[in-house]
């Protein structure tokens, strides 16, 4: 077996570096995997636009949290999953002792620690994890589809469910980021008459490739007005914002009907203030519902993966890069264009 491996590590002002690493051993419990895809999520193009000062104390990490791939190697006490298995990756590792690791509430975890924040991350040609992170992914779904339930479906599935059953039919999905896209996806196999809007014609030309019913707003008329045209004058009782931006989630609260519930999964950057539009006599004077929705539990997992399964899903179509490890560089200038609609992966 090879010693040493590949791994993309970010150094600032919009630059990656491939450095050779050592492939860890596996410890008590630990597990390491041949990575097979790793995704490039919008946190880790963030960083990419970071300077090496503020990237702070995850300088010389390998980035990325989303990973799918094989079981190359088991530690001692490892039960569970044994070498050749296909997992997908959990983004977080936890204590595992404290209340919300033992209810697979990992993301919720006060000592978890983060792929590329707090240990070496998944854009590496093998990834050390615990046995508790690694999800049997079933053989019908690809590794590419592992990317995506490794965080952002898997964030979109657990963000729809805050929302309850589509009670009217009607779902808004703010947004079309890569979030928006597989939300949208997933809530119309949930059931949902799935409606979604983003303000790039880039976007909303992609997510009708993927079958999305999907609008740009014109700037001139209310956006409210706008979606009543097309929900046989109605409003949404269910809105989901995916924008990460305070303008965005205001149109959430604008376009939704009395006592309507929003869920919110774009926390944006650091420091996210709340819009000057956002009234909160509004709020209480409509009885709106706003709830935040952060990642997905393991349990999660499981139920997405089987939704897939039954409903023949899969996020394959909105891959628009595939890249080696050693393209780094390009893979990261593709996924922080403004212009690409879609999402960017390292494969193997």
């Amino acid at each position: 077996m090879q010693k040493t491996m590949k791994g993309v590590v970010p150094v600032g002002d919009y630059k990656v570096e491939i450095r050779d690493l050592p492939i860890p051993e596996p410890g008590e419990g630990e597990v390491l995997i041949e990575v097979k895809c790793a995704g490039i999520c919008g946190s880790d193009v963030n960083t990419f636009r970071m300077t090496w000062e503020q990237i702070g104390d995850r300088q010389n990490l390998v980035v990325g949290h989303e990973a799918g791939g094989i079981v190359a190697k088991v530690g001692p006490g490892v039960r569970k999953v044994k070498v050749g298995d296909r997992v997908c990756v959990y983004h977080y590792m936890g204590c595992g002792i404290c209340t919300y690791c033992e209810s697979g509430e990992v993301g919720m975890c006060e000592q978890k620690r983060a792929y590329g924040w707090h240990i070496h991350g998944a854009m590496s040609e093998f990834l050390l994890t615990e046995e508790r992170s690694c999800r049997i992914l079933p053989d019908a779904l690809p590794f590419e589809d592992a990317t995506f339930l490794a965080c952002s479906a898997g964030t979109a599935f657990a963000a729809l469910n805050k929302l309850g059953s589509p009670a009217d039919g009607y779902l808004v999905v703010a947004g079309l980021g890569p979030i928006g896209l597989v939300s949208s996806m997933i809530a119309q196999k949930l059931g949902w008459k799935t409606i979604a809007f983003d303000l790039s014609e880039n976007r909303i030309n992609f997510a009708r490739e993927q079958g999305i019913y999907a609008f740009m707003p014109d700037k001139k008329a209310p956006l409210a007005s706008q979606l009543q045209d097309r929900m046989r004058g109605r409003r949404p009782m269910a809105v989901l914002d995916t924008t990460g931006h305070p303008e965005g989630l205001a149109d959430c609260l604008a376009i939704a009907e009395k006592r309507a519930k929003i869920v919110t999964i774009g926390k944006g950057k650091r420091g996210y203030i709340m819009s000057e539009r956002i009234d909160i006599s509004e709020i209480v004077t409509r009885e709106l519902t706003i709830q935040g929705s952060w990642v997905f539990t393991i349990p999660d997992y499981e139920r997405l993966a089987g939704l897939m399964l039954d409903h023949d899903l899969s996020f394959h179509g909105v891959v628009t890069g595939r890249f080696k490890f050693e393209e780094g560089q390009k893979a990261f200038e593709q996924a922080a264009d403004l212009q690409n609609a879609g999402k960017t992966v390292f494969v193997r």
